[in-house]
């Protein structure tokens, strides 16, 4: 009995091996040796048991799968203009006008009035960019977008001399306007995976400003509070730009952009604000299938 149960298991043992040898049979291993790729292993050297395909290597540079963030920081190029800027300048102008024919002739120390000439300069650029690709050239995205204009510059004082005229202060450093914007984006990136990532961005969406601003070119003797309020509007501009790849994921960007603004207050109905920056920072880039 022990010699036929033997001969039994031998009989069933060369049976398996015979159709594992049959063609078209073909084992997980040998497959994966055959195919010059080593199975899939977890991080203890087992094998993962899965059919899912080995994920793509990540590419660097604009492609259909990218997903980024930028961080950047820019400073003015040129100086500001608009309708904001220069109405402000022609109350400038109207002080200097009323101290050179007489009709402000004193300071707040009681000195000889004098006119310094005024200063604006646009401060910082902060820009957040997150993009999606659409296709390989194009994508969209969403920024948050920060700026301001300083300025140094004189006003008239809410009192009055012994000649009943009105008293010139001296020259205030001030933040003329602020704003934090939200955007959208469209983008157009002509190489695709590329090291060199040069695009153009159309940027439009809404900014919400502070500062202050006159309601008229000439003083007003019953208003000396010069705030802004409830300052708003559409923002809208467009950048060029190169991100220079480091690896598969990070990118050095440089950008230039051009913003331009239709603001609104309680002071006023319609004011226009434009300003050039040029922009440096770091751009993120993430694979969305596989990386």
């Amino acid at each position: 009995m022990i010699m036929v149960g033997a001969l039994l298991v031998l009989a069933q043992t060369a049976t398996l091996v015979a159709e594992s040898d049959e063609p078209g049979i073909v084992s997980e291993d040998s497959a994966a040796m055959e195919s010059g790729s080593e199975p899939n292993r977890n991080a203890d050297g087992t094998e993962i048991d899965t059919v899912l395909p080995p994920r793509s290597p990540a590419r660097s540079g604009f492609h259909s799968d990218r997903v980024s963030i930028s961080l950047l920081a820019g400073a003015p190029i040129s100086a500001p203009s608009g309708s904001f800027i220069s109405h402000e300048k022609g109350y400038d102008n109207y002080l200097l006008y009323q101290i050179q024919t007489g009709q402000i002739t004193t300071d707040l120390l009681g000195q000889q009035a004098r006119y310094y000439n005024p200063v604006y300069e646009s401060g910082a650029l902060f820009i957040w960019d997150l993009e999606a690709a659409m296709t390989d050239h194009f994508g969209a995205g969403v920024s948050m977008l920060f700026s301001s204009i300083s300025t140094r510059r004189q006003d008239v004082l809410p009192w009055r001399d012994s000649s009943d005229q009105y008293i010139m202060n001296y020259p205030d450093e001030r933040v003329l306007y602020s704003e934090g914007a939200l955007l959208g984006f469209l983008s157009y990136h002509p190489l695709t995976a590329n090291r060199f990532d040069p695009y153009i961005k159309l940027r439009a969406g809404i900014t919400f400003a502070h500062g202050y601003s006159h309601q008229y070119n000439i003083p007003d003797p019953y208003i000396f509070e010069a705030d802004l309020n409830n300052g708003r509007g559409a923002i809208y501009g467009a950048s060029l730009g190169i991100n220079v790849y480091l690896n598969q994921y990070s990118a050095l960007t440089l950008e230039f952009s051009s913003i331009g603004r239709s603001i609104s207050a309680d002071q006023f109905s319609n004011r226009t604000l434009n300003n050039d920056y040029l922009s440096v920072g770091v751009t993120l880039g993430f694979q969305g299938d596989g990386s």
